[in-house]
């Protein structure tokens, strides 16, 4: 086993999650800046108007749902640790 590619699989498979975090922040952020609420429909319907905002949703976290989050990670870790050493077999071969 690589060791150097072991921890490359690693940080990739890392960088690869952070990055799809960080997409989804910066969706929900550009989301949040172009929604213009319609208070006209709002203020007719004779309901109130909402005083209190809700952000995101509440996740928990139960023994299964860890599982298949690091079961995800080592699968996405091991599939990139096998293409790389398949590719790099394949350049020596040629």
């Amino acid at each position: 086993m690589n060791k150097r590619l072991a921890l490359e699989s690693f940080l990739v498979t890392l960088l690869f999650i952070i990055g799809f975090a960080a997409w989804n922040i910066v969706q929900g952020m550009i989301m949040t800046m172009n929604y213009v609420p319609d208070l006209m429909n709002t203020v007719s319907s004779g309901n109130p108007l909402q005083s209190k905002i809700a952000f995101g949703s509440r996740v928990q976290w139960d023994t299964t749902s860890m599982i298949m989050a690091v079961a995800g990670f080592i699968l996405l870790a091991a599939a990139y640790y096998g293409l790389r050493s398949g590719m790099q077999r394949w350049t020596q071969r040629s």
